[in-house]
């Protein structure tokens, strides 16, 4: 086998020699020696004599190398050896002999001769040279010298690469075995002879060559590059000209790509050379430039398509130059390549770009991207460092930043969109740029420090602008103002201590703008700055010597303070403001004495004064000279109890914890523990607590803290209310996270059930909003799913676990958002507790409907989440609920089997056994030892039925003829898990045994009236169960005719429970917790909670009650009255309970979801109800609304100024203002801000007067929705939910608005329309009629009208989507009428194409704006705003419009949809969404249109390339860079394109799954044909 092996490969060396020998006598090159010593056997004497002058200028013939080759290619045993053979040796003499003129002209007209006699393959041998020309660069640049180079091409092998060519690939090998021969690589010969010229076509002399001379001057790697590259680009020349594979004709495009990309590389090693020389080199690099941009002009041809013009534009074969050649040839590619790309991105950017901005107005905020140089989104660390500061894109993050810091946006975000600055960096945080569709919703690393400071400092500029006087429309006011600047402290706290700010940085930046500008007369900036000045990051930068400086201009923010005796009779806060002035200097001085000591002036020594004027004060209150009552100071001591605690934090804060136990404490023993309890007081007021610093505030939260969690003490309502008040006082910095941060400090004593029950009930009943505002529900649900898990089958565990369920439905109930059981599909979302399994699945519902789910991977997540939640429960819900459910929920529970018989059946079999327990435990003369005998033998199946069996047992007429202690002490001794098994269970039972009844001839009046008696009996008489429960278990049995009847008979007609929210009305009163006064009363827990609520705990109570566990089940009951028609019910269900109502932590988005969940479907009185619900006058509704609902009448519709002001309304106070404030400066380099359309703010005001005085509130005063901009745009949303008219009025309405330009201007004159070669100018300037009465001259158009409009569609649910679409297709299609006109040159419609689609907020600046453009950009911001599920619905404006018929059409349509494509994740949507645009094109170029085919295919390269790039953009969105176009998409694409013309087609060619014609197949790992793996790879 050996010798085998061995005698072939002597027998491929042979053929190498000879072959190497016919073209050395030819060239004049030494002859190889065999093994044996032999030279040139093969060879004829009569060739080797023919050949043997060759010492003259011109090259040898060609005929007698063909006839020669003939006669030794005669002797090849092996035809394909030979082949490969001769392929090698060719490519190998090509480098070999580059930079000799005769010499390589001579190969070249060989190669073409051997090609011809079929010697030699284009696409094997191509790539042979491609690799050796590759590795002789590398060693040429190495080494500096080609004399003796190791080009790595050895001869083939038998195995492995010879194979695999033998078999039609052009795959070689990464490493060949060597060659037995003594010279294995055919370039280390050094019968190279003296090779000094450069090839023919360079323009140099031919030189003679001595072949007999050994030696040679030395080549530098320079030398080798701009003589080897002009000639493999000949050879690549000549063989486009014939057909080669895709593979190799990306081969070449790779190489020369890489070439041109690295044209200039030698320049950076040749500084100390002369200039001269530099040039010289240059002058020879342009020469091969030339014959490269050939070569890829050759490549590229569109008649051709040998490759994509847009590989030119992905990946590795981008033409991406630094420093560019002095090249005509190229630079006109170059513009070429950029002219194409600015297509793509023109067409995947969305209209008004720009101004696309997170409003903050939403419950999920979108991150802000930046577009790249092909429409990509991009977003990170890099991509901001990188923007240049005054850009569009600057301009656009500050826009942002402004808008988050005047909406106080939660924490959450910005710890997502801040990096440290650039002090504070340990190591690089930044993870490079991002693709913005892979975060949606996630934003991430948007803004860099500078950035961040700038909005800083503009927002405390802009809160430093004078208020405006004499103006009766303004909404600021002195409070207002105040409230504000409490806000933006709080924030501005966050941003200090998470090193997010550099404080040096801060201070000279805000210097120099209040030398600069206009700022009141205020100390506002002097009392943000002491807020930080306890933050370390402050002490260590104020520290050092050298800040005199920094200090002098701190102090110089002080301004018109007041002396001591002008401060007598002032307020709060302007006391605070006189004397603020002192706590810093007084700080300042403890932190640098020696810096303090060098300041001179300044008025040092006037807040000295005041300082000893503060410190007497408190003296005095020490020794009792002063009496303070925290709960109601005056304004006096409020305004010196804020500035000492700006001075010094720890007496006031000991102080305030005096107060709390003025009133004294006493013992009490719990379990055997005994604790001390704290008297009640009356809670601290907002007020004072707003006014503390910050850092007093954290102290005292601490201090707090330690007393009620520790577990030593049972603390006052008031202590606890007033922590409450101070974490809603200062949401952003107060916050945290209670369950974990407080088990992980106080680990004993979370453990104690005291403890547990007080933070839950202040999840419950306090701090769910707050949790919301942070983002934190979907962690708080999952914490307290692991309570629920550990309580659940624990027996006597009933106050904690009800506790914990009620506020898990809470939870659930707000979570608008599907990630609720998102990624912990193992944890505890399977583990939930059956009702709450149910609630899940109907919160679902309502989110999928009423919002939409909102990115791709919850879409993702969805199906396994569902079917996990239904694993676990056995319920199935009525047609009557299911119809309101969307289709992909309605889908996955239709197959679901009722069990409902086979719990009759159960009970059938263990009715004897479970009646025979109850008559022994029932009994009113029963043991009550049996109790324990009970639950120690009962089985469990018999258990389940124990309250069905009382029930069946007792006696209607006569309740007590059963015993109910003994039922109330077997269910407290049940685990809870096993007490609501029971309640379902008897809920089906009773409802069956009504059924039987009624077949034996009973009354079904009597039989309900007897039901509601005895569940009244055991809920609210006897307490004995868990009355929410019940609740819910009757309603979801509304397909029982009965089940719902019983829910309103125990609600409505039985007084027991409207007794007990009266009750609880009477007793409790204000419903803003936040403003109760105190002191208060703490309820008893039996009355409060009843017997079975409160189980065997003696816990004191503070804010829990059974009045509010019924808070989420009655929004619950009305919507399955809603859903079986029964609105009259809900309606007077809403009227009853309508106190109770008052006391929902999130009535506002009951209101909301129930009216877009219900949308067609509620009558107006049950609208009027849902709204009753709410505290009108704390809700910014408009004024002409609130008339509106006054009067409701169905035939009445609002007017067009109604709807006008609505937008102008979200304008002024939702939509992020194209400006910055007068004195912020905040206009970007490029004049965008300063000359864009700006409503008049003051002339909206009034249009849209509403209950709202102030542009912005506390956190507390609009804890739902969240923040005041989501209460502004939810409010909008209410309005049109609630209004009569039908959706499609409606959008039409608001459509018209934000799109059609004014009839009437008040300058006089009509705006400015594009000069077009169109007739159509009315339609073009907007000025089409409408209908609509729009003459008032404050109807100035705005690009942000458009902007606020498309925000709200989006709010709107799936019902008014439909009339959406319609609306706009309807507007494109009749102000595009010159789209069909036959009239038009495809160059006049192309004008007219781009003046119609030319930005909104750019023709705003010279009122050239268009419908067209407007309508587009209104699409592309209702895109940006739509959540992920409800995109599909964008594919209807297109098919609207269809048939296409115009390329310009086509534009305007693939305009439309670009944008969508960067957030088409999904697979299903992103195909439609591709096979929608191919279906389009084939409308104007299919094999069967109708359209006339004047069009050439090569007018629409620009969709042609859109294409391509949409292709590409599905495997760039899942993060692989670089990757290939999926198998699946390459078939959908085939498919598509074979519908087109053939001129068309072959545009295409390239997105089909055939290797054979495609370059995204052939280089396809999953498309590959065997044994052409090692090919692909070293291509791609």
């Amino acid at each position: 086998m050996e010798e085998s092996s061995g005698g072939v490969s002597m027998n491929m060396n042979s053929i190498r020699i000879a072959v190497q020998n016919l073209f050395n006598l030819y060239l004049g090159r030494s002859l190889l020696e065999k093994a044996d010593g032999n030279r040139g056997e093969n060879l004829s004497l009569a060739v080797r004599k023919r050949v043997a002058a060759v010492s003259r200028p011109q090259a040898p013939k060609e005929d007698q190398f063909s006839s020669d080759f003939l006669m030794l290619q005669s002797q090849f045993t092996d035809q394909e050896q030979g082949r490969l053979v001769t392929e090698t040796v060719l490519a190998t003499l090509l480098v070999q002999c580059c930079s000799h003129g005769v010499q390589s002209d001579f190969l070249l007209s060989c190669l073409q001769i051997l090609v011809k006699m079929g010697f030699v393959r284009w696409d094997s041998f191509l790539h042979i040279l491609l690799r050796a020309a590759e590795k002789a660069e590398n060693i040429g640049q190495a080494t500096g010298s080609h004399q003796g180079m190791n080009v790595g091409v050895t001869g083939p092998q038998l195995t492995g690469p010879l194979a695999m060519m033998m078999q039609g690939t052009t795959a070689t090998p990464a490493s060949t075995p060597a060659s037995p021969s003594p010279s294995s690589n055919l370039l280390t010969s050094s019968a190279h002879g003296n090779v000094a010229a450069s090839p023919a076509h360079s323009g140099v002399e031919y030189s003679s060559v001595n072949p007999s001379s050994n030696g040679g001057t030395g080549a530098s790697g320079t030398s080798i590059i701009n003589s080897l590259r002009p000639l493999v680009c000949r050879v690549m020349l000549a063989a486009l000209d014939n057909e080669l594979k895709p593979v190799t004709c990306l081969d070449i495009l790779l190489h020369v790509a890489q070439w041109i990309q690295t044209w200039d590389a030698e320049v950076d090693g040749k500084e100390d050379e002369s200039k001269s020389r530099l040039n010289s080199w240059k002058l020879k690099s342009k020469m091969w430039i030339h014959s490269c941009v050939e070569v890829i002009w050759a490549l590229i041809d569109e008649n051709k398509c040998r490759v994509p013009f847009y590989a030119l534009l992905h990946d590795k074969t981008q033409l991406q130059v630094e420093r560019w050649p002095d090249d005509e040839a190229l630079f006109a590619l170059f513009l070429e390549v950029h002219r194409r790309r600015d297509k793509i991105a023109l067409h995947m950017l969305p209209l008004d770009q720009h101004l696309h901005c997170p409003t903050f107005a939403t419950l999920r905020v979108s991150s802000l991207t930046y577009p790249g140089t092909m429409g990509e989104l991009l977003h990170g660390e890099d991509v901001a460092t990188a923007i240049p500061k005054g850009s569009v894109e600057w301009e656009k993050a500050m826009r942002c930043l402004r808008q988050a810091l005047r909406a106080c946006v939660s924490t959450d975000w910005w710890k997502k969109v801040l990096v440290l600055a650039p002090r504070f960096k340990k190591a690089p945080q930044s993870m490079g740029p991002r693709t913005g569709s892979l975060f949606v919703g996630q934003p991430s690393l948007e803004f860099s420090a500078d950035m961040t400071c700038d909005a800083v400092v503009e927002r405390i500029m802009e809160l430093m602008q004078p208020l405006p006087t004499g103006s009766t429309n303004s909404t600021v006011t002195e409070a207002g103002r105040w409230q504000e600047w409490l806000m933006f402290a709080d924030l501005f706290y966050f941003f200090m201590s998470t090193s997010c700010l550099d404080f040096l940085e801060l201070i000279d930046k805000l210097s120099l703008r209040f030398a600069n500008g206009t700022v009141m007369a205020s100390n506002h900036v002097t009392w943000l700055l002491a807020q930080v000045f306890r933050l370390e990051i402050v002490t260590s930068a104020l520290s050092s010597e050298s800040q005199v400086e920094t200090a002098r201009k701190i102090l110089s923010f002080n301004m018109a303070e007041r002396s001591v005796e002008q401060t007598s009779n002032t307020t709060a806060q302007a006391l605070l403001l006189d004397f603020v002035g002192s706590s810093q200097t007084l700080r300042l001085w403890s932190i640098n004495r020696n810096m303090m000591e060098n300041l001179h002036g300044n008025r040092v020594q006037e807040h000295m004064q005041k300082g000893k004027v503060i410190d007497e004060w408190w003296k005095q209150v020490m020794k009792g000279e002063w009496v303070l009552d925290y709960a109601q100071l005056d304004e006096k001591a409020m305004g010196m109890v804020w500035v000492l605690s700006n001075t010094m934090t720890q007496p006031i804060s000991e102080a305030l914890m005096i107060w709390f136990r003025s009133s004294g404490l006493s013992e009490i023993i719990l379990q055997g523990e005994r604790l001390s309890v704290i008297h009640e007081t009356r809670p601290l007021p907002m007020t004072l607590l707003s006014g503390l610093s910050l850092h007093l505030c954290l102290r005292l939260l601490t201090q707090i803290e330690e007393l009620i969690f520790a577990g030593q003490f049972i603390p006052s309502i008031a202590m606890v209310e007033t922590y409450v008040r101070l974490l809603l006082a200062a949401p952003q910095n107060l916050f945290r996270h209670h369950l974990n941060g407080m088990a992980h400090r106080f680990q004993s004593g979370m453990t104690k059930p005291a403890v547990s029950l007080l933070l839950l009930e202040l999840f419950n009943y306090r701090l769910l909003p707050l949790y919301r505002f942070h983002n934190k529900l979907k962690q708080l649900i999952f914490d307290i799913a692991k309570i629920i898990i550990t309580v659940k089958v624990k027996r006597g565990e009933h106050r904690l676990f009800r506790l914990a369920e009620n506020l898990g439905i809470n939870l659930i109930l707000n979570m608008k958002d599907v990630l609720l059981v998102k990624k912990e599909l193992k944890g505890a979302t399977t583990e939930f507790t059956e009702t709450l399994n149910r609630i899940m699945v109907l919160n679902l519902a309502f989110t999928m409907k009423t919002r939409g789910i909102a990115d791709f991977e919850q879409m993702i997540i969805l199906k396994p989440a569902l079917e996990q939640i239904l694993a676990s429960i056995n319920h199935t819900w009525s047609e009557k609920t299911m119809r309101h459910f969307p289709p992909l929920l309605r889908e996955a529970l239709a197959n679901r089997i009722d069990t409902r018989a086979h719990v009759i059946q159960s009970w059938q079999q263990a009715e004897h056994t479970v009646m025979s327990h109850c008559r022994q435990l029932l009994s009113a003369n029963s043991d009550p030892s049996y109790v324990s005998q009970y639950i120690q033998h009962s089985l469990p199946a018999h258990r389940q039925f124990l309250c069905a069996g009382a029930w069946m047992s007792m006696d209607f007429e006569r309740p007590d003829s059963i015993s109910i202690a003994n039922l109330g002490r077997t269910l407290k001794e049940f685990s809870p898990e096993e007490v609501t098994t029971n309640v379902y269970m008897m809920v089906d039972v009773l409802l069956h045994h009504i059924h039987v009844q009624l077949q034996h001839g009973h009354s079904l009046q009597n039989l309900l009236l007897a039901t509601s008696a005895g569940l009244a009996h055991f809920m609210w008489n006897q307490e004995l169960l868990p009355f929410d429960i019940v609740l819910l278990a009757l309603t979801d049995r509304d397909d029982d005719a009965h089940a719902l009847r019983l829910v309103v008979g125990l609600l409505l007609d039985r007084p027991e429970f409207q007794q007990r929210v009266q009750t609880y009305y009477v007793h409790r009163g204000q419903t803003e917790h936040w403003m109760q006064l105190g002191p208060f009363q703490r309820p008893e827990y039996p009355q409060a909670l009843g017997s079975h609520l409160a189980g065997k705990d003696r816990f004191p109570l503070f804010f829990d009650d059974m009045c509010l566990r019924a808070l989420p089940v009655i929004p619950l009951i009305v919507y399955r009255l809603i859903e079986n028609d029964a609105t009259e019910t809900a309606e007077r269900l809403l009227h009853v309970y309508t106190p109770l109502i008052f006391y929902h932590p999130t009535r506002f988005s009951f209101v909301r979801d129930t009216l877009a969940y219900f949308y067609g479907h509620l009558p107006t009185k049950l609208v009027r109800r849902l709204l009753g619900s709410l505290d009108l006058p704390k809700i910014p509704f408009s004024e002409t609304f609130l008339q509106q609902i006054k009067a409701f009448n169905t035939g009445s519709s609002p007017s067009y100024e109604y709807f006008h002001n609505l937008l102008v309304g979200l304008v002024n106070n939702v939509i992020p203002p194209l400006h910055g404030k007068p004195g912020t400066s905040a206009t970007g380099g490029d004049g965008l801000l300063s000359s864009r359309f700006v409503l008049n703010r003051n002339q909206a005001a009034a249009s849209t007067a509403n209950n709202t005085t102030e542009v912005n509130k506390a956190f507390y005063l609009h804890q739902d929705p969240g923040s005041y901009n989501q209460l502004l745009l939810e409010t909008a949303v209410v309005e049109l939910l609630s209004l009569p008219p039908p959706p499609n009025q409606i959008v039409a309405m608001l459509i018209h608005i934000a799109v059609k330009l004014p009839t009437s201007f008040p300058q006089g004159g009509p705006p400015k329309t594009p000069q077009s070669p169109s007739s159509g100018g009315e339609a073009l300037s907007g000025q089409s009629s409408s209908g609509l009465n729009n003459s008032s001259p404050q109807f100035t158009h705005s690009p942000l009208m458009i902007q606020a409009c498309g925000l709200l569609l989006a709010q709107l649910p799936v019902a008014f989507h439909g009339a959406i679409y319609s609306e706009t297709a309807r507007i494109i299609k009749k102000d595009c009428w010159w789209l069909t006109d036959p009239s038009k040159q495809s160059r006049d419609l192309d004008a007219i194409f781009g003046y119609s689609t030319w930005d909104p907020s750019w023709g705003a600046r010279d009122d050239t704006a268009t419908v067209i453009a407007n309508t587009v950009t209104l699409l592309h911001t209702l895109q940006s705003n739509l959540p992920f599920e409800w995109l599909e619905g964008m594919h209807s404006v297109i098919t609207q419009q269809r048939p296409f018929v115009s390329v310009v059409h086509l534009r305007l349509a693939y305009r439309i949809m670009g944008p969508l494509l960067p957030r088409l994740l999904s697979r299903p949507l992103f195909a439609k969404t591709l096979a929608l645009l191919f279906t389009i094109l084939a409308d104007v170029f299919g094999r069967n249109s109708q359209v006339p085919s004047a069009t050439e295919a090569t007018d629409i390269v620009d969709l042609v390339d859109f294409l391509h790039h949409a292709v590409m953009m599905e495997v760039q969105a899942t993060g692989q860079a670089g990757g290939r176009p999926r198998p699946e998409t390459l078939v959908l694409c085939s498919k598509a394109v074979e519908r087109l013309r053939p001129d068309v087609q072959l545009l295409f060619r390239h997105l089909s799954p055939d290797g054979a014609s495609s370059i995204y197949a052939a280089t396809h790992p999953k498309l590959q044909r065997p044994g052409s793996s090692s090919l692909m790879g070293s291509v791609m």
